[in-house]
């Protein structure tokens, strides 16, 4: 517009000077007012051209005409717009293989639809530079960033190590064939550093489906499977421990396995409690069969230092390198008439009911009755975590309860005709020596105490005097 007002500008000097250099030539001549009528309209018609239509910019995706916007500029601002937008959630500025070009137009304004930053990209394909990690050559993600690899790696072992002013970790490694390597991936296929975690610590769950065998029941479905029993019931929504099982029926287990195994080793140190024990007095000034508390019993505290061997959560060996007591355990002192004095001696028999012994705890097995190695295993491992509750196998009474070298924290429990049993490597007793229970009473805790390999419980059978393998006795 600005530049037809000039020309006109120019022309209306240039008729002037004409008219007033040229005395032969009067303004009222046909060729000047010709003229004049001429470029007038030819000005006039581009002052309509330009005030009905705009200039705009094609962006062409691919060789595919997208929309327009208002310059090449504008169109290059907002791609590096939507790119940063993009790889945002992952901490990138994403990239593209799509060939953007540009077309500059004049368009009516009546058809000028300026294409929006939403629609432009759903038309744009995207990617990142990230990086692959495989297990025992086998890929499991890609990482949108690429320098997040050695960090996730690093973390990852840390997650489990734990290192800490308690646990002085001498050495950490990855059991597995670990390898990262870059490569390109479309962005909807990449995971952040924070998923990618998350999904390590979480591991590989495989759904597998199981048909009911004749006599099969909750526990032993687990026992086949190396599974808990609460792990199997909870790949099946809607069961118990009673819900009933029919031949024939299928249901699913669900196991969780790692992606990847860290080994660490180092030294850990550990405040446990010291159980007080029970000590009974016979006193004569008591009725026959009464009791009474005389001195309350404290727990004690000691600090235990381990060397270990670890497996992601399990702890494969673990050997005490030094213990301090911190507070001495004070024994219950329970008065008795007497009558009621306790005489417990090891029974001999048969061993008849050895076959109606129940369960302690429900949980896989780590490690069965016979040898390990050079060392014969006098029962078996039932894996549990610490503090879970375990219960006596029969009734009987009570032999002893308390620390006993190896075992750690063990229960021993006679049932009469030259049956007892062991439990052994308990966090926490709940019975003591001298007590009579009952079959499936609660009598202590889980734990890692004595020569342990990790949170478990030692369970033996022993027939007049002799370890025999708990499977053949247990139903």
């Amino acid at each position: 517009m600005k530049k037809v007002g000039l020309l006109m500008k120019e022309y209306l000097e240039i008729l002037k000077a004409k008219i007033f250099t040229n005395k032969t030539m009067s303004w009222k001549s046909p060729k000047v007012i010709g003229g004049s009528i001429a470029l007038m309209l030819l000005m006039g018609s581009g002052i309509v051209y330009l005030n009905s239509t705009t200039s705009a910019v094609y962006v062409v995706v691919n060789g595919e005409k997208i929309g327009l916007v208002a310059s090449k500029n504008q169109a290059v601002e907002m791609i590096d717009q939507i790119l940063a937008e993009k790889g945002a959630p992952w901490g990138i500025a994403a990239k593209t293989h799509d060939g953007i070009t540009y077309s500059s137009i004049r368009i009516k304004n009546s058809e000028y639809q300026p294409l929006s930053k939403e629609e432009l990209a759903e038309d744009i394909s995207y990617y990142a530079d990230g990086v692959m990690l495989t297990v025992n050559k086998e890929p499991i993600f890609v990482l949108a960033k690429a320098e997040d690899g050695e960090k996730l790696l690093k973390d990852f072992q840390e997650f489990y190590a734990q290192p800490s002013d308690k646990n002085q970790v001498t050495s950490v490694r990855f059991e597995d064939e670990v390898e990262t390597q870059p490569v390109e991936v479309p962005l909807e296929q990449a995971l952040s550093y924070e998923q990618a975690l998350e999904k390590l610590k979480q591991g590989n769950l495989h759904k597998i489906e199981y048909t009911i065998q004749e006599n099969d029941s909750w526990w032993l479905i687990a026992r086949k499977n190396d599974m808990k029993t609460k792990e199997v019931l909870a790949g099946n929504p809607g069961t118990n421990e009673d819900t009933i099982l029919k031949p024939g029926e299928k249901i699913i287990l669900e196991k969780l396995e790692p992606y990847i195994t860290v080994v660490s080793e180092g030294v850990r140190t550990e405040t446990e409690t010291i159980p007080f024990d029970v000590v009974t007095e016979t006193d004569t000034s008591l009725p026959s069969g009464q009791s009474k508390v005389k001195q309350a019993g404290n727990d004690g505290q000691k600090e235990v230092q381990y060397s270990y061997v670890q497996k992601n959560d399990k702890i494969l060996s673990q050997t005490v390198k030094d213990e301090k007591i911190l507070k001495k355990a004070v024994d219950q002192v329970i008065a008795k008439g007497p009558q009621a004095k306790v005489t417990v001696a090891y029974s001999r028999g048969s061993g008849r009911i050895a076959s109606g012994l129940s369960w302690p705890l429900s949980g896989r097995i780590n490690s069965y009755y016979g040898y390990r190695g050079s060392e014969f295993h006098t029962g078996i491992d039932i894996d549990g975590d610490k503090g879970d509750p375990y219960v006596a196998a029969a009734s009987g009474k009570v032999v002893s309860a308390g620390y006993n070298g190896n075992y750690g924290y063990a229960i021993l429990i006679d049932h009469g005709n030259g049956i007892m049993t062991r439990y052994a490597h308990s966090s926490k007793l709940l019975v003591s020596g001298g007590q009579s229970v009952s079959k499936g009473q609660t009598i202590g805790l889980v734990g890692s105490t004595g020569r342990s390999t990790g949170s478990h419980l030692h369970f033996e059978v022993i027939i007049n005097g002799e370890t025999v393998n708990p499977l053949n006795s247990l139903r």
